[in-house]
């Protein structure tokens, strides 16, 4: 809680505090050291006054334990507080009351990848003050402690017969909100050894309850134990009528929804300067990038300023919010037996006593109240690893007097041993109004935080005129350094191979020949090779290792066992007859074997076409006389596809193929020309079985029976 947490002298300076510091400066969001985290409840407790001081035989600790020794207990236990332990510090200076508290819930803050941060949080506050109150106008109408009980014994009264008292400029006022919080902070610079990082917030502040009293000139003069003459009269009273909350019917609903009390904003800004004169050795590389260790703290020391909770609310409730001023700057106005104040039972008896009291009242059923602004400067120093002292001033940037709630200013000095789990620290406090100096302490352990800015007088003073106490639950994500085990530069989290120290390009595995092919996927681990050809040699780079290549000094193709194949046929160029047409295997390469057939006088006798007579096959019924057969590789409706693929053929594959149209259709048609006779289309059919021309065209090739 913003002004609360100057309030928590030690916590906020905690780099493990979370949401709490970030109340107290918003810019402590960036490069923070969570990558998440959450308070999911805390509570804060603050009292402080200058009027009534607690005062016990024995250390305050003691006596809420009832330890008391032998000698203890002869007091009247009806009243043990008022009549035998509160005293009244009456030295003729004004009094004043400072009371706070806040619990909030699930408040969370992320980190952003550039340190930039956000976070939102649910509070809810509420603040009460009484200030400037002279000493004789609180007697006016207090009894003495002593003679609580004793209804006509007035002490304090008969000593102020007769006098004029004039009540300055006292006030008084309570204020209780729900607030939703809303920040942001970045870094706005850093270069070298320079650090600054900036915060804005935005609330939104739902009115749980408001009311104020402020006084302009008011002065009386007491004229009996209880009638007084008002000779100036000039205030302001707002409140909400306490029907409405005490209300049995009331639901939460209400102060939420359409028929809440009021609502406001409420704006925070703060910037940290911090002095880093080793940041460069936070950096470090892993998995090919350089890394910031943003799980610890850089700076030597640094400074910072806040302003927080600077808002309003305006309660504007028809039904509950009431503003009564009063405007009677020199009338006399009695009035008489004042001590039937004590049977008003609402907030409908006090105005019915203003309306009959005072003539010039001005009525309202709306007004503002402002929320606790307050200034915030630090500074924190380390004084070696893990140790630290810090300062803080808070100053309230509102007035006692008037609309608004504020705490006391109050300087702190404390010393700290931190680290990501414990922190502990003592703080000393100087204030007014609250024993003047305190020592405090401050314990954060694990997930779990306490503390409390008087230790000193509740555990061993015997007196105390209020008290402080905080404590909560944070669930942290903390920001941490990549882990490396095997010191390869691999994270252990992206390391293949994590106890292992191998290289960025095996994924932190081991590879001993350096070839970028780690060792368990090595065929080859002691000889240099290369992925595509799993960590092997390959001489002649053509994909197929030397270990495998029948051909390991010249370039060739992995289906012929990394020989050369000219035309492509599967046959390396050593063993094929025809090394620049794609012919058959089986033919040694060529299309077909070589029809000699020489007679006795060694002369070639004609060849005739067994393949018909001894080979049935499809073609025996073609009637070339009636038909033209076309073998087709492909058919475009646009001549550019069908150019592309005869270039293709061409390059590739060394097949040479035309461009065929037929009459009435609208086809280019890639053809390795007309077969005429039936040798003609044996020859052409298997150019076309050729494996490497199947795989070109994925199996696309036909022929195309066309009418002569």
């Amino acid at each position: 809680m913003q002004l609360l947490a100057q309030r928590q002298n030690s916590m906020v300076a905690d780099n493990y505090a979370g949401y709490t510091s970030l109340q107290f400066n918003p810019a402590n969001l960036a490069d923070s050291r969570f990558r998440f985290n959450m308070n999911v409840v805390g509570f804060k407790t603050h009292l402080q006054n200058n009027y009534v001081q607690l005062e016990t035989p024995h250390s305050i600790y003691e006596f809420l334990h009832w330890k008391w020794d032998s000698t203890f207990g002869t007091q009247n236990f009806d009243y043990p507080f008022k009549e035998s332990y509160l005293t009244e510090r009456l030295n003729g200076n004004d009094k004043y009351v400072y009371a706070s508290g806040s619990v909030n819930a699930f408040c969370m803050q992320f980190a952003l990848k550039d340190k930039a941060g956000f976070s939102f949080g649910l509070t809810t506050k509420a603040y009460a003050k009484v200030s400037n109150i002279p000493e004789d106008g609180l007697k006016t109408f207090l009894q003495d402690f002593d003679t609580i009980g004793n209804m006509t014994t007035k002490d304090h009264q008969s000593r102020l017969m007769g006098q004029t008292i004039n009540l300055g400029k006292s006030g008084a006022s309570a204020l209780a909100y729900q607030q939703y919080g809303l920040k942001y902070a970045f870094v706005a610079h850093e270069k070298k050894d320079v650090q600054i990082k900036v915060g804005l917030g935005l609330d939104y502040n739902i009115g749980l309850y408001g009311g104020y009293y402020r006084n302009n000139d008011v002065e009386y003069t007491l004229t009996g134990i209880d009638t007084l003459i008002f000779h100036k009269s000039d205030a302001e009273i707002a409140y909400i009528n306490p029907e409405y909350v005490a209300d049995p019917g009331r639901r939460l609903n209400d102060y939420f929804g359409g028929s809440r009390l009021g609502r406001g904003l409420g704006i925070n800004a703060g910037v940290v300067y911090e002095h880093r004169p080793d940041a460069k050795s936070y950096k470090y590389k892993m998995n090919r990038k350089t890394y910031e260790d943003l799980s610890e703290n850089k700076y030597d020391w640094k400074v910072a300023a806040s302003i927080v909770d600077f808002g309003f609310i305006n309660f504007t409730n028809g039904a509950a919010a009431r503003r009564l001023k009063v405007s009677d700057p020199s009338k006399d106005t009695a009035w008489n037996n004042f001590n039937d104040a004590q049977y008003w039972t609402n907030i409908d008896n006090i105005d019915t006593f203003i309306n009959t009291i005072f003539d010039d009242v001005e009525r309202d059923s709306s007004f503002r109240m402002y929320t606790p602004a307050t200034l915030n400067l630090s500074a924190d120093y380390k004084i070696k690893n893990n140790v630290y002292v810090s300062a803080s001033y808070s100053q309230s940037l509102m007035r006692n007097k008037g609309k608004s709630v504020k705490m006391p200013n109050v300087l702190s000095v404390s010393p700290r041993y931190e680290s990501k789990w414990l922190t502990v620290a003592m703080p000393l406090s100087f204030s007014r109004y609250y024993n003047v100096v305190n020592w405090g302490a401050y314990l954060r352990g694990g997930v779990f935080y306490v503390g409390t800015d008087n230790l000193g007088g509740f555990f061993t003073g015997k007196k105390t005129n209020g008290l402080n106490l905080y404590a909560g639950f944070n669930w942290p994500i903390h920001h941490k350094k990549l882990e490396d085990m095997d010191g390869d530069g691999i994270s252990d989290d992206e390391d293949q191979c994590p106890s292992m120290a191998g290289t960025r390009y095996t994924n932190g595995c081991p590879d001993a020949d350096g070839d970028k092919v780690a060792d368990d996927e090595d065929e080859c681990p002691n000889d240099t090779g290369s992925k595509r050809t799993k960590g092997c040699p390959d001489s002649d780079e053509d994909r197929v290792a030397d270990k495998d290549d029948k051909c390991p000094d010249v370039f060739g193709d992995k289906n012929t066992a990394g020989c050369p194949d000219t035309d492509g046929d599967g046959v390396h160029d050593g063993i094929d007859n025809c090394p620049t047409v794609a012919g058959d295997q089986k033919y040694k390469g060529c299309i077909e074997s070589p029809e000699e057939d020489l007679s006795s006088s060694g002369e070639k006798s004609n060849n005739k076409d067994k393949t018909s007579n001894e080979n049935p096959s499809k073609f025996d019924t073609w009637d070339f006389d009636t038909y033209e057969y076309w073998p087709v590789l492909g058919a475009y409706n646009d001549i550019r596809w069908a150019e592309e693929l005869q270039n293709r053929l061409n390059i590739k594959l060394r097949v040479t193929t035309t461009i065929k149209t037929i009459p009435g259709v609208s086809k280019y048609y890639i053809t390795l020309g007309e077969a005429r006779t039936l040798k003609e289309a044996i020859v052409i059919q298997k150019i076309l079985d050729i494996p490497v021309v199947n795989q070109e065209l994925n199996g696309t090739l036909w022929w195309k029976k066309v009418k002569k």
